[in-house]
């Protein structure tokens, strides 16, 4: 069995270059192609880039649209909590690899992870035109719990998978690798898939943050179909980046958001680093406090 720590906590890069390398390596050799694109997601500033090519079909339409400040913060937070938990399951997978854990894979196979009844699994299979879309070769689940409240130890499973959702990603993440990424000398950044009910978001994230340095902002968004074969729309800019330093050893700390109300993707990123090291986290809107606590793991909201 074995244990990944937090891929967050990882001070250096090189773990999630090699790891997205090597899915790149696999994607690069499936049925499918990478879309060819001379646009960009974007960085501190957007990049002058050629217009997308038109969505191929509109925009899908959420079930349930939030109105509230609780409801869209909500919203902005279980996708920090998804995109941490696909990095810990990349890098947690990667390493089973490296390990021997997972027997031999083909350079044509393909790399995703995907959360299939709470539970992170890191697939490799092979992409193929017809249904089920993949042929699912090896799974590795994030499955028991791990040495602190934010990891879990993984085993090999050959449980049922959604192949369809599996292979919607693992086709996603050819146009987030074919895309230029942000960063602009600050931070490396890497895409991450997330599969959601009727479409497929492709997150640019910083790759390995630490409490001595973070990069926040840069943070963009690719929106796929659900299959991932076609895409639906993306950033036009990013938010400007900027490093900062956690105060390890304090009872608390106030990240000053950049946005009027709801925090971006990536300061509530940094606020669940923090939170590991801090007993009390605000990240402090124009309008909102959102405070989080280590002993509850719960958010409170103070209007200011």
């Amino acid at each position: 069995m074995l244990t990944p720590q937090p891929a967050v906590m990882i001070p250096a890069v090189r773990r999630f270059v090699e790891a997205l390398a090597l899915s790149a390596a696999c994607a690069a050799t499936s049925v499918l192609p990478a879309q060819t694109t001379r646009g960009a997601t974007g960085g501190a500033q957007a990049n002058a880039a050629a217009a997308p090519q038109p969505p191929a079909q509109k925009l899908p339409e959420f079930t349930k649209v939030p109105t509230t400040f609780e409801g869209l913060f909500a919203e902005r937070e279980s996708r920090a909590v998804d995109v941490l938990g696909y990095l810990r399951c990349l890098e947690g997978t990667v390493n089973a690899l490296r390990a021997g854990a997972l027997g031999g894979v083909e350079r044509g196979w393909s790399l995703t992870c995907i959360k299939q009844n709470n539970e992170w699994r890191g697939i490799f299979g092979e992409l193929i035109d017809g249904p089920p879309g993949m042929r699912v070769k090896v799974q590795f689940a994030l499955r028991n719990p791990g040495p602190t409240p934010n990891t879990r130890s993984g085993m090999v499973v050959r449980d049922p998978v959604d192949t369809a959702m599996a292979s919607g990603t693992a086709r996603a993440l050819l146009r987030g690798l074919a895309a230029t990424a942000p960063g602009n000398g600050l931070g490396q950044f890497v895409p991450v898939t997330l599969s959601q009910k009727n479409f497929t978001e492709v997150w640019f994230v910083p790759s390995a943050n630490s409490p001595e340095r973070a990069v926040i902002g840069g943070d963009s968004l690719i929106q796929m179909s659900r299959d991932g074969m076609r895409e639906l729309g993306h950033a036009s800019s990013t938010p400007k980046m900027r490093v900062v330093s956690i105060p390890v050893g304090g009872t608390t700390y106030t990240l000053e958001s950049s946005e009027v109300r709801i925090p971006l993707l990536t300061e509530l990123m940094l606020a669940h680093l923090a939170i590991d090291v801090l007993p009390e986290v605000r990240v402090r809107t124009r309008e909102y406090d959102a405070i989080l606590t280590r002993a509850t793991r719960t958010w409170t909201f103070v209007k200011r």
